[in-house]
């Protein structure tokens, strides 16, 4: 743990906060049984507040418990309810095998009726978007075809989504604890949840849904500009005419898949540290858009991966420290729609500390939470590449973050604005001691400076733990040798 450490004066919010390392000291040689009784300290970001966060660290011996397959996982996380446990992880597990140790295929989950080419060729937009829009958007879809991708879907959500109880600790053992395609979820109320030194890979999706109205946009009347090329189209009105003139002629629509490799809905103090996240060997740019045009934009390719850890539902006192994420693109959101106003109040959360290698967006994109983050470092470069960087931080309704001692290094010519992207009026945002490519900048005045009517107003929270920040210059250094699954 680095020990010239830098506590951040914001004097134009009145504030003095600040960033540890999140997590005991650095425990190279450490008993097993010492790792899995480790808590998130009083300084630890958001997961230390409330009741704190523990995990199964006063778990009793029986259980105490080292699994190694699916099967095994599956009856640890089951056993004793919630009373505190702890899981040690060793070597690979699969979530999408069976009890024998065998992986799974498409073939194992697909409704009989379902298959991939009769799906999209029931659901082309150039066709389906003829109909008479509702709300000026597509209808969604329904028929034989989407009924039983739904039922495959579900076939596989409860195959490959495990459940997290309350006053657990997931601990991975050694350099090597991985797992892979498939979920856990922390949800419906559950509380205090460790989960550190684990790889997670390739929460794959066999049965993603197209949606005809994501993204679509009835009222578009300027050029569609991607990289330089023009993919507008001729035609695009409301009332079908011909086929050349109709709602078919309108871009829009998205394939949308189901699995994060962690998902919150609805938990508290919960603590992810010395993680690694990214889709594996499956990455989404192998699978690209099947639709013609307008349909065939790079954004309209077919995604089997969703979040690597998305944050909804209520959450609340989650921190995020010291992980890696890579060969990804859409990262983490807090809040999960602009109507969930009852996340107002909620969702403080903590990113610290991690690395950000080459994700595309949503680090983090958030709605309404109370967000801090501190000490990450962001790389990549223009798109133009599947996992290129699009932005950092999204902000979204009523959002508030506090940005504080970040690095940036990316290639291209990026204005400081670039590094956030603004979603909705009535967002704000603090930064602070962020550099880009080596030089101090900020990313709020900066981008209100050239955006005056699409102001990014100021935050008025103070983190609920005082927290160390480590000095700017020495992120990218620290983070690139400290973060992720294997450093502990």
């Amino acid at each position: 743990m680095k020990k010239n450490v830098l506590v951040v004066s914001l004097a134009a919010i009145g504030l003095l906060a600040a960033c540890s390392s999140v997590g005991p000291a650095k425990s190279e040689g450490a008993a097993l049984g010492e790792l899995g009784r480790q808590v998130l300290p009083a300084d630890g970001g958001w997961a230390a507040a409330g009741a704190g966060t523990t995990g199964g660290a006063k778990a009793s011996a029986e259980n105490v418990l080292t699994v190694s397959s699916r099967k095994e996982l599956v009856a640890a996380l089951k056993k004793a309810g919630a009373e505190p446990k702890i899981i040690y992880v060793k070597g690979t597990i699969n979530l999408s095998t069976d009890d024998s140790g065998r992986e799974l295929t498409e073939k194992d989950f697909a409704d009989p009726v379902y298959n991939f080419e009769a799906y999209k060729k029931a659901y082309d937009p150039t066709v389906w978007n003829r109909q008479e829009l509702v709300k000026g958007k597509p209808p969604k879809l329904s028929g034989p075809q989407e009924e039983a991708r739904r039922k495959s879907a579900d076939k596989q959500f409860a195959h490959i989504v495990l459940q997290v109880p309350s006053n657990t600790s997931i601990i991975g053992v050694g350099k090597d604890a991985k797992i892979i395609k498939g979920s856990l979820y922390i949800d419906n109320g559950i509380s205090n949840v460790i989960i550190r030194n684990i790889a997670f890979e390739d929460a794959f999706d066999l049965f993603p849904e197209w949606d005809p109205g994501d993204g679509y946009n009835i009222k578009r009347t300027e050029p569609v500009i991607v990289n330089g090329v023009n993919y507008t189209v001729d035609g695009c009105q409301e009332k079908f005419e011909s086929d050349t003139k109709g709602p078919h002629r309108c871009n829009g629509g998205r394939w949308n898949s189901l699995y994060d490799m962690i998902t919150l809905k609805g938990a508290t103090n919960v603590w992810i540290d010395h993680c690694s996240f990214s889709d594996g060997e499956r990455l989404d740019k192998q699978f690209p858009p099947v639709f013609g045009a307008p349909y065939n934009q790079p954004e309209q390719k077919v995604q089997h991966h969703d979040a690597a850890i998305d944050i909804t539902k209520g959450s609340d006192f989650v921190t995020i420290s010291n992980s890696r994420f890579f060969n990804h693109d859409k990262l983490s959101l807090v809040g999960g729609s602009d109507s969930d106003n009852g996340d107002e109040g909620k969702l403080s959360v903590s990113y610290v500390r991690n690395y950000f290698d080459g994700v595309g967006q949503r680090q983090p994109r958030v709605r309404f939470g109370k967000v801090h983050v501190a000490n990450n470092l962001y790389t990549g470069e223009r798109v133009g590449k599947q996992y290129s960087f699009m932005y950092g931080v999204g902000l979204g309704k009523n959002a508030k973050v506090l940005s504080q001692n970040n690095a940036y290094e990316l290639q291209g010519d990026f204005a400081p604005a670039e590094l956030i992207s603004f979603f909705t009026a009535g967002s704000a945002m603090a930064d602070s001691g962020t550099l880009l490519n080596g030089k101090p900048v900020d990313i709020v005045a900066d981008f209100n400076a050239k955006n005056p009517k699409q102001q990014i107003g100021t935050i008025s929270w103070t983190p609920a733990t005082a927290m160390k920040l480590l000095p700017s210059a020495e992120v990218p250094a620290y983070v690139k040798a400290n973060a992720g699954a294997g450093k502990l």
